[in-house]
């Protein structure tokens, strides 16, 4: 049965918004019709990524879901997000997830620790975190104490733009304008 061209639009913003597409869409010369030139050069490596992962989100049919850093370049929380939307949107479909971010598996039905190629740890993350021999729990144990060190540590600051300003966070409340020494 061939799909309502309004159908198509719906689900082509529905794949747009899941794989955080919007934002970049937004800022190119012709939208949705603008050229991405040889090997996606208008983009950076992260949105290349996401228009890769927009591209895959067409194929409702997939029964085999591999995705490789799908989310680079993103801070965490954004991550999180995607990982939500991807699994919702390929729920029938076995995911194979690739990511060094650790904290990111622990929401999976089965995790594996691969070092030098081998796999050397399969296991549901919940199990595997509370075992103390487990490799798993040892790298989220180190991916924890690394965030929490980016996160307290004296020595780093946590920068944005907004509004075409560097806002330094210290805290949950205190902000202050990075002055510009320019």
């Amino acid at each position: 049965t061939p799909v309502a061209p309004a159908e198509q639009r719906r689900a082509l913003a529905t794949i747009l918004e899941s794989a955080a597409l919007m934002p970049v869409i937004a800022k190119l010369p012709e939208g949705l019709a603008t050229p991405l030139g040889e090997g996606g050069a208008l983009l950076s490596a992260g949105e290349g990524q996401r228009v890769r992962l927009g591209r895959a989100m067409m194929r409702q049919r997939a029964r085999l879901i591999v995705l490789d850093e799908p989310f680079l370049g993103l801070e965490r929380d954004r991550r999180r997000a995607l990982l939500g939307h991807v699994r919702q949107h390929w729920s029938h479909a076995t995911l194979l997830y690739v990511t060094h971010d650790v904290s990111e598996t622990r929401g999976f039905d089965r995790v594996l620790v691969m070092e030098r190629g081998r796999i050397v740890e399969d296991g549901d993350p919940l199990v595997l975190s509370q075992m103390a021999s487990s490799r798993y729990r040892r790298l989220l144990q180190a991916q924890d104490m690394v965030q929490a060190r980016l996160t307290t540590g004296a020595e780093w600051r946590r920068i944005h733009l907004e509004s075409g300003h560097l806002i330094q966070e210290h805290g949950a409340n205190d902000r202050a304008l990075v002055p510009n020494e320019g």
